[in-house]
């Protein structure tokens, strides 16, 4: 007891705590980095050149857009035509058969003499 009671007068008694981290509870700072005058300038050259490619690349899409519509539009022309022209090709063919041409010829008046048979050519033809 007697040792007790000089640690008490002598020694004060000491803790260790052990070193812990405290956590702030205010906000954890940001640092802002200032950029240069040249930094920015080069920053908003490329934003920039940036919108202008796309934009460009936009409009060429545009183009060819307008471009497959306007083929299309002449590719159904064309088979459009080329009915016309094949439908016109049958009645040219039926015109110049040679029972309608005989039928014709009959009927204002003529008649088939064999001796006396003269060729044409076709019109447009040399």
């Amino acid at each position: 007891m007697a040792v007790e009671s000089y640690r008490q007068n002598v020694l004060p008694e000491t803790k260790v705590e052990p070193k812990v981290k405290k956590k702030s509870t205010t906000r954890t700072r940001t640092r802002v980095v200032s950029l240069k005058r040249a930094e920015t300038l080069v920053y908003l050259a490329l934003m920039v050149l940036i919108a202008a490619a796309a934009i460009y690349v936009l409009s060429l899409k545009m183009d060819a857009y307008e471009l497959q519509t306007q083929k299309t539009q002449l590719e159904s022309e064309i088979e459009i035509k080329e009915g016309e022209i094949s439908e016109l090709n049958t009645e040219v063919t039926h015109l110049a058969s040679y029972d309608r041409i005989y039928e014709k010829a009959n009927e204002l008046g003529l008649d088939l003499n064999n001796a006396n048979v003269k060729v044409a050519e076709k019109y447009g033809k040399n």
